[in-house]
């Protein structure tokens, strides 16, 4: 009699393989994040950056007018940063810390936990430095309706957001903002759990079928034109203030150290860091083209034409978003050079583009943080990401214990913090696109 080997048949038998390891499919690289050195110097309350703008000017042809001049002084300005903070926790119960590991998972459950809020951390990081300091991650495209479906102003903008994610609304970038009231109530400065948090349940990224949408667990009634925010990492909302200084909970991001001629409109205040700089908006502001309706390379080449003509110093960077660059690279074959990789590690076939700038070739750093229709043209040596001693994501272990065993539960707990700011101590050698591509 014949035995009969169909899978059915021997189905307990059977055992369930797995490929070892589990892929983390979220983004693994902060591209401008990873070039601004980070110097953990930090110490006391307050960092300054002082820098001179203008020199003395008791000098000139006629020797008495020169004379009459001679007591002029040099300016000097400064900035004095504060730091920002933003936390990240990772929890366990006991038994899983004990059991989730080889052989008996595919994963170290509590290492991979850390290892991935850390991530978290860096990618909101690699967020908020293309920011204004609002915290603004993204905006709602028109006017909505009680639903649980968000459409995204900038499809581009999805790169920003997760599953799990508890985002909050304000009416505007403005410091002048209000919380939206999800259920429909007028919008308000007294801050809601209930009503002014909700919970992303999914993500649509295919920006091939058209907007990107976010689904939220409960539906929301939100107005056209909202901006969106992680929960906590927005401006404080009070109706009144208008000075980035008084409202920061998230880093002064390149798009504010670098408004040049929209310094003074909302959210660009005259004030950053305690300096007015309606003075001189170029040299403590850098330069801003509207890129709207201009050829991509002729738009590159009117702000680092502005840029070197301010003799500050020159570009060393362009950073922009992937999908612009993909956008640049089929328009313009003839003004981008592409160059090998020089990373071995790369796919044979990856290349690099560069732009054609007047003191030679400026790389692109091609990041999906980077808002869709900007540029920033960088003199990465002006930057810098100041830190408290310890590092930009450090464990929170002074009293010598990595982890912490809750009082109320058999879960374990482990903490991290980043105490920093960003800083540019010169902003006139750096330059602003925006419309660019449009």
């Amino acid at each position: 009699m014949p035995i009969s080997s169909n899978v059915t048949a021997v189905e307990q038998v059977l055992k369930l393989l797995y490929k070892k390891g589990v892929p983390n499919l979220s983004y693994n690289k902060q591209a401008l994040l990873s070039k601004i050195p980070v110097v953990s110097d930090f110490t006391g309350e307050k960092k300054v950056l002082a820098l001179q703008t203008t020199n003395p000017q008791g000098f000139g042809a006629d020797f008495t007018r020169a004379y009459a001049h001679r007591d002029s002084a040099e300016s000097y300005r400064r900035f004095e940063l504060f730091r920002v903070q933003h936390y990240g926790f990772a929890q366990v119960a006991g038994e899983v810390m004990r059991t989730a590991v080889d052989p008996g998972s595919l994963v170290n459950v509590w290492r991979n936990r850390t290892e991935s809020v850390v991530r978290g951390m860096q990618n909101s990081a690699g967020r908020l430095i293309y920011g204004s300091g609002t915290g603004r991650i993204g905006a709602v495209s028109a006017l909505g309706t009680t639903s649980t479906t968000v459409t995204l102003s900038n499809s581009a903008d999805v790169a920003n957001f997760e599953a799990g994610m508890y985002i909050t609304m304000y009416t505007s970038e403005s410091f002048a903002a209000q919380y939206v009231d999800f259920s429909g109530g007028a919008p308000t400065n007294t801050f809601s759990s209930t009503n002014m948090v909700r919970k992303i349940d999914a993500v649509n990224r295919d920006l091939a079928t058209g907007a990107a949408t976010l689904t939220l667990d409960t539906a929301a009634t939100w107005p056209a034109g909202a901006i969106i925010v992680r929960d906590g990492d927005g401006i404080v909302p009070n109706g009144t203030a208008t000075s980035y200084d008084t409202n920061a909970r998230s880093p002064a991001g390149i798009k504010q150290w670098i408004s040049g001629s929209l310094i003074g409109q909302q959210p660009f205040g005259n004030t950053l860091f305690g300096l007015d700089r309606s003075s001189d908006k170029v040299r403590l502001g850098g330069s801003v083209v509207n890129a709207a309706g201009k050829n991509m390379v002729e738009a590159l080449q009117d702000l680092e034409s502005n840029i070197l003509f301010q003799g500050m110093g020159y570009p060393t960077a362009i950073a922009a978003n992937t999908l612009d660059i993909a956008t640049l690279k089929k328009s313009a074959l003839s003004d981008v050079i592409r160059i090998p990789a020089q990373d071995p590690k790369q796919n044979l076939n990856y290349q690099s583009v560069v732009f054609l700038g007047q003191n030679g070739a400026i790389p692109f750093i091609e990041d999906p943080f980077c808002p869709r229709g900007e540029a920033y043209m960088l003199n990465l040596p002006s930057w810098s990401i100041s830190t408290a001693p310890g590092g930009m994501f450090q464990l929170v272990d002074w009293d010598g214990v990595n982890f912490l065993r809750l009082m109320d539960s058999d879960d374990y707990q482990a903490r991290f913090a980043s105490y920093y700011q960003i800083g540019c101590d010169n902003p006139g050698s750096n330059g602003y696109l925006y419309g660019w591509g449009a």
